[in-house]
């Protein structure tokens, strides 16, 4: 199928987004500069200056980079189960050996 002017565009890249190597630069940046993001974050989280909701927001930052991020799981419970459930106490003493 030959490229047709004028149609919609499908796939691909959205417009705006970076490329691999616009994202590279920005690494190289940030070590040239000697700036660690996380490290400010927790530097801000920690300021006496800093708001209680801006502490929140930097710490909610930070978690998405140092904890992995839990799935969702789905537990099933039968509400009636096919046998009834025993429970037998047995104590041992002296008298029992």
């Amino acid at each position: 199928m030959a490229f047709e002017q004028g149609h919609e565009k499908l796939g691909g890249r959205k417009k705006g987004t970076p490329n691999k190597k616009t994202l590279i630069k920005a690494d190289d940046l940030l070590i040239e500069l000697d700036v660690n993001p996380i490290q400010r974050l927790i530097e801000l989280a920690e300021s006496d200056l800093t708001s209680i909701e801006q502490k929140i927001n930097c710490y909610k930052t930070i978690a998405q980079y140092t904890y992995p991020k839990l799935k969702a799981q789905e537990i099933l419970v039968d509400a009636k189960p096919s046998m009834p459930t025993v429970i037998e106490i047995v104590a041992y003493g002296e008298d029992n050996m």
